[in-house]
This record gives C-alpha cells, sequence and structure tokens, in this order.
C-alpha cells in the first residue's frame, strides 16, 4: 500500500505533523522504533511513581494550545505556571519573575554592580520587546506564503531584520563583560546559572522572554498526555502507528523521498517522507551518503548538538527530608563556587558544580502514591565519559551498573546539602545516562535539547528553519528542525511540526 505520508518517529512532533495530516485526510503511517509512543516525551514507572523521560514543562502554552487544536485536539487542558530558583553560596534568587522584579533583587547582592544592572537590564528588556514574537513576522522563521507577509513597512522591517541579524552574531558574553565586572553575575545574567555565557544575544533575548514573559507552564493532563491525545487524533483518522518497528532507510529515488524501508526488510511508499529522528541520524546513518550533498553532510558532522546529562529519579518520603529550601518546581543548586576552576571542572565534583533539583511530584500529585513525594536531579554530563560502556543498543559492560550508582550517590550526597536527610528519605531510585537518553531518544550522543546554543556555530546553516531538507519530499520535525529552540524544547518541535504539514497541504 502507498501513503501519502510516512512519519518516522512517534515523538511530540512526529505525533503533531502526523495527526493534522491525518485530520485533513491524508494517508498517514508513523513508525516507531519503540514500544511506546512519544520519545522522551513520555513517563516510565517503578513501585507506583511514574517519571518523566524527558521534558517537565514548556512555554508558549498559548501556542501549544492553538498548534494541538489545529492538530484536531480539542480536550481542554489547563496549564500550571512553574518557577525556578537559583541557590549558590552568593545568590538566592527566584528568576522567574518579572525582568524589574530580578534586577532589584540582584541589586541587593551586587551593590557595586548597580550602575551596570541599570543599564545592561535597559538593554536587555529592548532585546526581549524585539525578539518576543519573532516567530510571526521574521522571514527566517516562517515558510512557504507566510514568508513574504509582514504588515510593517519595507524600511521598518528591514532594520529589525538587520538587528536580528546583528544579535544572532555577536556572543552576549561581550555585552555583559561591557556591563559587569563580577563574573557570578555574568554568568547568571549569560546562563540563569553559573555556566560561564556561550550564546548569542538573539539567544539570551530568547531565554529571558521565555523565563520572564512567557513562563514556563506544566499541562494538566501531563506532557506524556499529550502525546496519547495526539496518538488518538492519529488512529481516530484512519491513520496508522507501528510500534517497535525501526526505520532502517529512507528510500531515496531520483533525488526525492519516495519511502522507508525497516529493519525486518519491509519495504513502505509514500509520497512524502517525515523525520521525526535527528539530523544526524536521519542524514548519516538513516540515508545513503549518495543521495545526499556533501557539503550538507559535512556541516550536520560538524555542527555539534548540546550535550547530555545523567539523571537521578527518586521517590522519596516527605517524612524525612527537609524539602523547606525549595521555593520553586525547579531548583538549580551549587553548594561551591571555585570560579577558578570553572572552565575545567571535574565532572564529579558535584559539590562544585550546578545542578538541577526538580520537585517533580508538585507538577504531578496524580502519579505519586497518596503522601509520597517524587524529586529528579540533573546535572549534564558528557556522552563521551560513557560511550566505553556501550556494546551496543541497551547492551553495557559489566561494570556499567556499579559505575551509574556510585554517580547517582555522589549526586545525591551533593543534593543532600540542599535537601537535608535525603538519602534516608529514599524508597526508589531510577539513574538515567547519556546512554540512556542514546536508548530513549535514539538521539546521535544522546543530545537533550538539539543544536548547539554557541554563538561560535550561529551561520552555520544559515537559516533558522532546518524543516525542508535538500532531498525532495523530504521534510524535518521535531527540536532539531530548527537552528536554535526559539520556542523552547516542546513548542518547537510543535511548531516546526504544525509548518511541516502545512507545506504538505498547501
Amino acid at each position: 500500500m502507498t501513503h501519502d505520508v510516512i512519519v518516522i518517529g512517534a515523538g511530540i512532533g512526529g505525533l503533531v505533523c502526523a495527526a493534522k495530516l491525518a485530520r485533513h485526510g491524508k494517508r498517514v503511517l508513523v513508525l516507531e522504533k519503540d514500544h511506546h509512543i512519544g520519545g522522551t516525551s513520555y513517563i516510565f514507572k517503578r513501585r507506583g511513581y511514574s517519571f518523566p523521560m524527558g521534558p517537565l514543562s514548556f512555554s508558549f502554552p498559548g501556542l501549544v494550545r492553538d498548534i494541538l487544536l489545529e492538530a484536531g485536539v480539542e480536550t481542554g487542558i489547563d496549564f500550571k505556571r512553574n518557577h525556578f530558583q537559583l541557590i549558590t553560596p552568593s545568590i538566592n534568587i527566584i528568576f522567574s519573575r518579572p525582568l524589574k522584579d530580578i534586577k532589584e533583587e540582584l541589586k541587593k547582592s551586587f551593590v557595586r554592580e548597580q550602575k551596570g544592572l541599570d543599564a545592561f537590564f535597559l538593554e536587555l528588556e529592548e532585546l526581549v520587546s524585539l525578539t518576543a514574537d519573532l516567530h510571526l513576522w521574521h522571514p527566517d522563521y516562517r515558510l512557504g506564503s507566510s514568508r513574504a507577509e509582514n504588515k510593517e513597512s519595507s524600511a521598518e522591517a528591514n532594520r529589525k531584520i538587520a538587528r536580528i541579524r546583528e544579535m544572532s552574531q555577536t556572543p552576549c558574553r561581550e555585552l555583559l563583560e561591557r556591563y559587569f565586572s563580577d563574573r557570578r553575575l555574568v554568568n547568571f545574567l549569560g546562563s540563569q546559572g553559573t555556566s560561564p555565557p556561550e550564546m548569542s544575544l538573539l539567544n539570551l533575548a530568547f531565554m529571558w522572554n521565555v523565563m520572564c514573559q512567557e513562563g514556563v507552564w506544566f499541562p494538566s493532563c501531563g506532557i506524556h498526555g499529550l502525546s496519547d491525545l495526539l496518538a488518538g487524533i492519529v488512529l481516530g483518522n484512519g491513520g496508522e502507528i507501528k510500534l517497535g518497528t525501526p526505520a532502517e532507510k529512507i528510500i531515496i529515488s531520483d533525488g526525492k523521498a519516495a519511502g522507508v524501508r525497516s529493519s525486518d526488510g519491509a519495504a513502505f511508499f509514500s509520497e512524502w517522507v517525515i523525520s521525526n529522528a535527528d539530523y544526524k541520524r536521519t542524514f548519516l546513518e538513516l540515508s545513503d551518503p549518495q543521495d545526499i550533498p556533501p557539503d550538507f553532510l559535512d556541516t550536520i558532522s560538524r555542527v555539534p548538538y548540546t550535550g547530555s546529562e545523567l539523571c537521578v529519579y527518586l521517590g522519596v518520603d516527605p517524612r524525612r527530608v527537609d524539602l523547606s529550601r525549595i521555593s520553586a518546581q525547579h531548583l538549580f543548586y551549587r553548594h561551591r563556587e571555585d570560579l577558578e576552576r570553572v572552565n575545567t571542572p571535574d565532572i564529579e565534583d558535584f559539590e562544585n558544580r550546578e545542578f538541577e533539583v526538580c520537585l517533580w511530584s508538585a507538577n504531578a500529585p496524580g502519579l505519586v502514591p497518596d503522601g509520597k513525594e517524587s524529586l529528579v536531579l540533573r546535572v549534564g554530563l558528557p556522552y563521551d565519559q560513557f560511550s566505553p560502556f556501550r556494546t551496543g543498543e541497551k547492551r553495557r559492560r559489566e561494570d556499567y551498573q556499579g559505575h551509574k550508582l556510585r554517580l547517582a550517590q555522589k549526586l545525591i550526597l551533593a543534593a543532600e546539602h540542599i535537601l537535608p536527610g535525603l538519602r534516608s528519605s529514599i524508597e526508589v531510585i531510577e539513574t538515567a545516562t547519556p546512554l540512556t537518553y542514546e536508548d530513549w531518544g535514539h538521539r546521535h550522543a544522546g543530545s537533550i535539547a538539539g543544536w548547539t546554543w554557541s554563538a561560535e556555530y550561529e551561520r552555520a546553516f544559515g537559516r533558522k528553519l532546518l524543516i525542508e531538507t535538500p532531498v525532495d519530499h523530504l521534510l524535518m520535525v521535531g527540536i532539531y528542525a530548527a537552528s536554535e529552540l526559539f520556542l523552547g524544547g516542546i513548542p518547537t518541535a510543535l511548531q516546526t511540526a504544525n509548518i511541516a504539514a502545512d507545506l504538505i497541504l498547501s
């Protein structure tokens, strides 16, 4: 049977695209490697606790609601705002607040930087205002007939576009170091944490707009619930979802995508192929090199992704642990600040590294047993520290379990500085490493958040949306289908999927 569209991957981006196309009468087939939908936008269960496999919350809930409605999801969904806190030896701040409130709070801790704070926040507010609705008017974030739409005069539009280009090519570090001498302040304002700033001015504006204006939210049905709703739309409109069916190769004929061959040798043919896999897997593994322009393959090979992480999931008895210092759903914590070692940290010295503590049960009380709480501890960890333990897909060396348990225990011990009694409160523990994320998300090197945010690679692709590819009728969706997460993770995945569906329908 020939389908109109084959979607590789039932992640949330692939499901949005499939649902919208099926709703408009297209014959849609979704091929999913795992035995569950959603990719990392789903949950797993351990002894009565349910934990998130990936995203914990997201921004732009209005946009998400609109895209879901276009895809056919009419179920009412409420959104709960999440807040974010940073605690270090020098800072204790909830930074998911209006910019003016953050500025005044910082003035109390950095008295000598007050003049710089006034000047910096004045400029930051202008940058945020310029970029807040970028996806609605800038041609780089639109495709098809909508690309040319702009209600402003051409002179004003050109001025704004030129300013955006300048921002995208300017490391935010240059602006921060112009105003501040205190590295702790430079790091916080440039990363919302303790890391040295790497991103461009454009991404800096995106980051603060999401955190302070748009907000970060959690849906009442859970992120996994969004995947369930979308899968229901696909199936309810005649689409098909084949679980446990990995794509082996994209069939390309005369420069045009013609279908997909699965790992069991079955061939499925279609007019269009949509890949919800990441770019490196799509073109370096699922495609034959002779079908792809060499310079395109070189760029994909050269530009890095964001890194991976160690994640420790904990089900706890709240009577045994002191949670009083957590004032937000997401706490970023650093026990020590050795600024001299910030560029060459000991990756296992979690007391001198920033890590996240998410009070997961505050968002999802129905996913834990009555009277219990759940925590998610996350810290960045490079893939190459774990790759020697990998002997195959979901296969590890014998000493892998002991290694990851040792790291989990070290992270828990560091977290106990802010959560006294944590170790004695633990009832359930599960640990995910970069190898886990590679298997869960099937992403290159266990990447968790799209392409690198480093300003060094800002011009690598020459475009922001990477939905269209050099292969005719092969489109990309998901967080890797844009060179930056201009709306954050989930909304960028949904927006690229929505645009891809529109391109096919038009």
